[in-house]
């Protein structure tokens, strides 16, 4: 049985959070003196996934945390759902990124990585279950809570442009006191470059043996803002802008915090 779970970090797919979640294990594991040889499957053990059993592979999910005797340490999870009454009143994290972004390397992952989408990437961006209608309703459930007094929202551009203080408040959110040096550290264990090293010799924890010498294959990809003006067609770019144009929910809330896409198109 499943731990109760202490705080949330929310995202919608391929908004950032492997990076997160390695960072925050690289912090806990140095706040709490775990001790832990980490590396990107074993950190599944300690901030596990909250999607639904259907959603997540079975070492993933809340019954693989492995610290439930360490009442000291935090349960935080990870989760793509839609907002639900389970982030009614537990500490959340809301991390965002520019829609069209997160398109692309949900398309790369779900492409190059799981193997499970065999046509381009504009046929992917109109998928009813991975592509524009599925980032715009999760943004429009989100929308009414982003400024609940248990929620925090960052940005992943706020990360990769000055990424301490972001995550010092992803981390106060998450109820651990760490110290400016602290967070760097856990910053510096999870460069890109250096998750991709781990990555290589680890994996992610997917069952499929995917090609980890391909870059485009890699679960930590190009790690880039903007990148998303090389891989999309004008069509579907326009596309994006229209369907969260028919959105009020969706288009106020990436407004609130500038990754709206006719503001990222600038």
């Amino acid at each position: 049985m499943a731990p109760p779970v202490d705080a949330y970090l929310c995202s919608y797919p391929k908004s950032g959070r492997t990076w997160m979640r390695f960072a925050l294990a690289n912090l806990i594991d140095e706040f709490y003196g775990l001790d832990l040889d980490l590396d990107m499957e074993n950190m599944f053990g300690l901030i596990p996934n909250d999607d639904g059993r259907k959603n997540t592979q079975p070492w993933k999910t809340l019954e693989s945390y492995r610290f439930a005797e360490r009442s000291d340490v935090p349960m935080i999870a990870m989760s793509h759902r839609r907002w639900d009454q389970r982030f009614d009143s537990l500490p959340i994290v809301l991390l965002m990124r520019t829609p069209a972004d997160s398109l692309v390397s949900r398309y790369y992952h779900m492409s190059r990585h799981a193997g499970q989408f065999k046509d381009g990437i504009d046929q992917f961006a109109h998928d009813p279950r991975y592509g524009i209608p599925s980032l715009v309703e999760y943004f429009a459930s989100w929308e009414p809570h982003s400024e609940d007094q248990n929620v925090v929202a960052v940005t992943y551009e706020q990360l990769r442009s000055e990424p301490l203080e972001p995550f010092g408040r992803i981390v106060a959110q998450m109820g651990i006191d760490a110290t400016p040096d602290q967070l760097a550290r856990a910053l510096e264990m999870s460069s890109v470059d250096r998750m991709r090293e781990v990555e290589r010799k680890s994996g992610v924890g997917q069952p499929n043996n995917y090609d980890r010498s391909d870059p485009q294959a890699m679960r930590v990809r190009s790690a880039r803002v903007g990148g998303w003006r090389e891989e999309l067609s004008q069509q579907t770019s326009d596309d994006l802008v229209e369907a969260f144009s028919r959105s009020e929910a969706a288009t106020a809330l990436l407004q609130r915090y500038s990754i709206a896409p006719q503001l990222a198109s600038n």
